[in-house]
């Protein structure tokens, strides 16, 4: 856990108080309303200078010269690593995802979409939910064939059987001879190697290789999201039903982020691959690497379900109920591990 150990034990519980305050009401906090919220015996002067200090330190700011403060990445990042236990979700909640995941395996997509829509509708921010669905099965070969006309198609077969075809358009005709050597080319640097570790490979041959058949490696790589990518599946709902709820929502910059990331399903399954290795990570704010997701919290939770495994995550406004979503997505873990794993 990483804490200030400059703040005094007062200093920490006002910021406590600032936080839940304006997770709960969206509203800049005043030293009066902390006063008559929690009835510290404190006088408003000198919660307003706790205030003032916390404010001058990074943990909180003023939106407005005259309005209250709120909390900022900072503050938030304080909070979120004060929380030293993660509560069990009640019976009435428990119940609600028990029924809505479902108690039989069935399909794994079908648990996603349920769990994602769940998430969403409970949080009212977006439920996130990407599963690899694939991630033991190995390339036994690539094969290349050219069309008449100048088009190819792409045939990714498994060694279980499974296959992937890509129709693609070459930018001349290559002879026979070209075709055979370039698959065979990529052939000794992808079979044998599970979905995941193939592009590596092909990036490889792309960084290191030189010739026509480094070309038409090239032009495969530019279709791995389809061939290789395919493994991994993704599923999001954002389950707001009551947009007056969350204030953020009319700052025009968010909203047209917001727009954007919903549009684009492979940002976000890029921004989940890159945390699928972590057991519980969040991210605030400008933590977040990207532009786009810079005015939001990301919340995410690695799960294991049988041979498959996962993220589970929210994606909200930075004024999100941390302990809460900590309860629920461990709380959806418990119930895919008791009865999908």
């Amino acid at each position: 856990m990483i804490m200030d150990h400059d703040i005094s034990p007062f200093e920490m519980s006002i910021l406590k108080n600032v936080i839940d305050l304006y997770v709960e009401a969206g509203k800049p906090v005043s030293s009066k309303m902390i006063k008559l919220k929690y009835g510290h015996r404190a006088s408003t002067a000198n919660i307003r200078q706790v205030l003032h200090k916390l404010e001058e330190r990074g943990f909180l700011y003023k939106p407005h010269v005259s309005a209250g403060r709120v909390p900022s990445d900072t503050g938030y990042r304080w909070y979120v690593n004060s929380i030293q236990k993660v509560f069990p979700l009640n019976s009435r909640m428990r119940e609600e995802v028990r029924n809505r995941i479902g108690q039989d395996l069935g399909d794994m997509r079908d648990i996603m979409r349920k769990t994602a829509r769940l998430l969403g509708e409970i949080t009212n921010y977006m439920g996130l939910m990407m599963g690899v669905m694939h991630s033991r099965e190995v390339i036994k070969k690539l094969s290349i064939i050219q069309l008449d006309g100048g088009g190819g198609m792409v045939v990714l077969t498994l060694v279980n059987g499974g296959e992937r075809k890509v129709r693609m358009e070459f930018p001349k005709r290559y002879s026979p001879h070209i075709i055979n050597r370039a698959g065979a080319i990529i052939n000794e640097h992808i079979a044998g190697y599970s979905l995941e570790q193939a592009q590596l490979r092909l990036d490889s041959l792309l960084k290191y290789g030189i010739g026509i058949e480094r070309e038409i490696a090239g032009l495969i790589a530019e279709e791995a999201e389809y061939l290789f990518d395919w493994a991994f599946a993704l599923e999001y709902h954002f389950g707001i039903d009551k947009p007056h709820n969350i204030p953020e929502l009319s700052d025009p910059r968010l909203l047209h982020n917001l727009v954007r990331i919903m549009g684009e399903k492979k940002l976000m399954l890029d921004l989940l691959k890159s945390r699928i290795d972590s057991d519980i990570l969040v991210t605030i704010g400008k933590e977040n690497q990207q532009d786009e997701f810079e005015e939001f919290s990301i919340v995410t939770q690695r799960f294991q379900s049988g041979e498959h495994i996962g993220v589970l995550g929210i994606l909200g406004p930075t004024r999100m109920s941390y302990p809460m979503v900590f309860s629920l997505l461990n709380g959806i873990d418990e119930e895919i591990k008791c009865n999908h794993g």
